[in-house]
């Protein structure tokens, strides 16, 4: 008989193996505490699946502040680790996993669920809106490698499929080169501080609410936790743009083993027009360039004002916008909340690894 239970830290490893043994993957006991007991606004809500002593299901939302535009504090969660055992599919032991999950959050005072998924349909029987999807901006720094790594994604390409992607970074490649110049005096006047420590961006970000919307919290603690003491980061690299002492940019990113960019963040304060955006977007990709970055990837999302503005500069400063991914979903449980298409996005929103 399979019962339905909150997990505990003397559940950690035996949940740890169980995602292994199905996925196949080497998680460590270091990057999931991290995941889920570390985070700034407290550990998970975490909901196993047994029958008898073994573990066939799971799930979890890691809490995780938001803000209005207001300045009013949501307490949300973001849902990850779902996974049902192969062998127990067919029993609605998914469905049974998040009633379980819905009450213990109403319990802890969770407002909203929200996340990330591929397999639209499950949640969307059980009352999660599916507002839209996350897209892709592209730029290649290094045509073959960058190839090479897009290719690898997906082992089942074809050969038509493999032409596409080839020509994809030739096209991305030539956009970088026809948008490298004329950036210098656009950006001028800013002073760039590079640096390795986490620092408080809701000023920034409150900064851009010209609507009515919502964001994730990241003061000092969530930055810390998020970014820099991220057990799958190795390379971090932060380009923070100040005027007068003021804040006016953020870009952070992690670099991985292939020479991978990807941006955990990047803000543009909404006063900036968007040639001087751009030229900001262009000065911090042509130090990755330098550095030898193959490819530099960000997150991209078109349903908030932010949102729109970043997608611009991005495309202003040579980036290729692709619309596709996967479904964010939103599920509310209290009445009065933010519409999920206030809600400001980006790859910070992830889980934290690539």
């Amino acid at each position: 008989m399979v019962t339905f239970r909150l997990a505990s830290e003397n559940d950690y490893e035996k949940i740890n193996d169980f995602h292994n043994r199905i996925y196949g993957k080497s998680r460590t006991m270091e990057q999931f505490r991290w995941e889920f007991h570390d985070a700034p606004d407290g550990s998970s809500v975490y909901v196993i699946a047994e029958d008898g002593d073994r573990i066939v299901g799971t799930n979890c939302v890691i809490p995780m502040v938001l803000k209005n535009a207001d300045g009013v504090i949501i307490r949300s969660g973001k849902s990850e680790d779902t996974l049902v055992d192969p062998e127990y599919r067919g029993q609605n032991i998914f469905n049974r996993i998040y009633e379980f999950l819905f009450e213990e959050c109403k319990k802890q005072n969770i407002a909203v669920i929200w996340g990330f998924t591929a397999a639209k349909k499950p949640f969307m029987k059980l009352g999660f809106e599916i507002p839209f999807d996350n897209g892709q901006s592209l730029a290649v720094g290094k045509l073959f490698p960058a190839y090479s790594f897009l290719v690898s994604l997906n082992p089942k390409n074809t050969i038509k499929e493999k032409v596409k992607i080839l020509g994809l970074c030739v096209m991305s490649r030539f956009k970088v080169l026809w948008h490298s110049a004329g950036y210098a005096s656009l950006v001028r006047e800013f002073d760039l501080i590079e640096s390795n420590e986490p620092i408080d961006l809701n000023g920034l970000l409150e900064s851009m609410n010209r609507i009515k919307a919502c964001f994730i919290s990241q003061d000092f603690d969530f930055q810390k936790w998020r970014i820099y003491a991220n057990p799958n980061y190795s390379n971090v690299r932060t380009f923070n743009f100040f005027k007068k002492g003021e804040l006016q940019a953020s870009f952070i990113y992690h670099i991985d083993k292939n020479g991978i960019a990807y941006c955990c963040q990047s803000l543009l304060h909404p006063s900036l027009d968007l040639s001087t955006g751009a030229g900001l977007i262009k000065k911090v990709r042509k130090k990755l360039f330098r550095e030898g970055v193959s490819l530099v990837r960000h997150w991209s999302f078109d349903h908030t004002f932010p949102n729109r503005n970043e997608l611009s500069a991005l495309s202003a400063a040579g980036f290729i916008y692709l619309k596709r991914g996967i479904g964010f979903v939103w599920k509310p449980m209290d009445v009065g909340l933010p519409s999920p298409n206030e809600f400001y996005l980006s790859r910070i929103a992830a889980q934290g690894v690539n």
